[in-house]
């Protein structure tokens, strides 16, 4: 019987209003405020151009390979590319891992602005996550075109957003450039180990375009659309982290408190309507919970098929919509937020142990570059790329042992798989990109 395969109903608009709400929504409001938190206002800044600078080489990797393999394995099949069947599964487990963290610590960046709002309690705070998590939830079990209507909503109100904050707050990007001109000539108070732990933190900023590749086998004329979608999100969703990273470093230097993931609820009051912007911004927030979910369920959904996780998630609803999917991911984002507030573990925690997991991740898909790319584009980008990761894994010490562990965890699970499977299987012959029609894992035999 074949199996129901998801449809391309993504077009470059609907594929733009998902990459930039995946990318800009929590990072854009939580960051600053994070990052100032980190360091001083000269680390911060240095930290945000060493990143940007950073994840060029890597977005130029992620749009090669999700042009040439437009599929919903996405990550997992990229891993293939690079190390053989069990990096499906290594990487599929790794991804995994990481939105188990991500996607509460989106809904608690989103309740933490409405403590700021309401002076919540930490009870209270969770409790609204929990909201945020259900919206999310609900959202996505409507389907598509209900998700796209809510990125194109939040993608509006955030445009209005930014421009209220930056519009009303330019008297601070003087004194932000001034300070950016002392950070990059080596003036005012600067550590190597604040600046590298402002970097990895920012590097949440750019965590998105890889889970982009999870919708790519969704997304109509690949071929046309994946470099344009990767690109121009880039160019757009850098442009706006720097703009405000620098008014936040100009507001923080002059006497602004901006530190915490909450922290660009300080400019809004400067803006008319404080109050209303603040709910601007959980509303982005909750769009880009939306998106988050919306991938994560699609790594489950693939790995469902292959058999990387249980079989159950490879399911699709009447409606084409893979419902046990969000049903577990539900679960336990309630049960990841929960214990973040009864163990008082912070926000900056759980999105580091995000970004470290990432770092593993873009190892896996510089392999799969070097690999299949060709011509003297791949000794640039490979060698840019590596260095770029070497940097950002430096200061995690003992934590990289939760990627290793997960890595670890999809190759036994590898292993237990391939003593279930006859000797004699024939593989399924590979398609090429250009002439699919359907969702598809790259690598023969999956």
């Amino acid at each position: 019987m074949k199996m129901i395969e998801l449809e391309k109903t993504i077009s470059f608009s609907r594929g733009m209003g998902l990459a930039v709400c995946m990318l800009i929504g929590t990072g854009i409001l939580a960051l600053p405020g994070l990052a100032l938190d980190a360091g001083t206002v000269h680390e911060a800044i240095l930290g945000w151009f060493l990143i940007a600078i950073a994840a060029v080489p890597l977005i130029a990797i992620c749009s090669r390979l999700g042009l040439r393999f437009p599929s919903t394995a996405g990550l997992a099949g990229y891993s293939e590319e690079a190390v053989g069947p069990w990096g499906g599964y290594a990487v599929s487990y790794l991804v995994g891992g990481s939105f188990f963290f991500g996607l509460p610590a989106v809904a608690l960046i989103g309740s933490e602005y409405m403590g700021q709002l309401f002076q919540l309690s930490g009870v209270e705070t969770a409790l609204f996550a929990v909201l945020l998590v259900t919206l999310m939830f609900l959202s996505n079990l409507a389907g598509m075109k209900v998700i796209s209507m809510i990125n194109y909503a939040a993608l509006a109100v955030l445009l209005l957003l930014i421009s209220l904050l930056i519009a009303f707050n330019l008297n601070f990007l003087g004194s932000g450039l001034e300070i950016a001109s002392e950070a990059v000539n080596g003036g005012g108070k600067l550590d190597l180990n604040n600046i590298w732990r402002v970097a990895a933190l920012l590097f949440w900023a750019f965590l998105g375009w890889e889970n982009l590749s999870f919708s790519l086998g969704e997304i109509k004329d690949p071929e046309k659309n994946v470099p344009r979608l990767y690109w121009l999100s880039f160019v757009l969703v850098t442009s706006i982290y720097l703009v405000l990273a620098l008014i936040s470093a100009g507001a923080s230097a002059s006497g602004t408190t901006l530190e915490g993931a909450a922290g660009l609820s300080s400019l809004v009051f400067f803006a008319p309507g404080g109050d209303l912007l603040i709910w601007l911004m959980v509303i982005v927030i909750a769009a880009n919970a939306c998106s988050w979910n919306f991938t994560a369920s699609r790594l489950l959904y693939a790995g469902g098929r292959t058999g990387i996780f249980p079989e159950i998630f490879g399911k699709l609803s009447a409606g084409n919509i893979p419902v046990y999917s969000l049903v577990g991911l539900y679960i336990l984002s309630i049960i990841l937020i929960c214990g973040s507030d009864l163990l008082k573990i912070p926000v900056s925690a759980m999105m580091l142990l995000v970004n470290q997991n990432f770092v593993f991740l873009y190892a896996f898909i510089i392999i799969a570059y070097w690999k299949t790319e060709t011509g003297w584009q791949k000794w640039i980008f490979s060698v840019f790329s590596l260095l770029s990761l070497s940097f950002l894994i430096s200061g995690f010490t003992w934590k990289v042992t939760y990627p290793i562990f997960l890595i670890g965890l999809g190759y036994f699970r590898y292993l237990r798989s391939i003593n279930k499977v006859p000797v004699s299987r024939t593989p399924v012959p590979r398609v090429p990109a250009s002439g699919s029609s359907e969702s598809r894992n790259p690598v023969s035999g999956k």
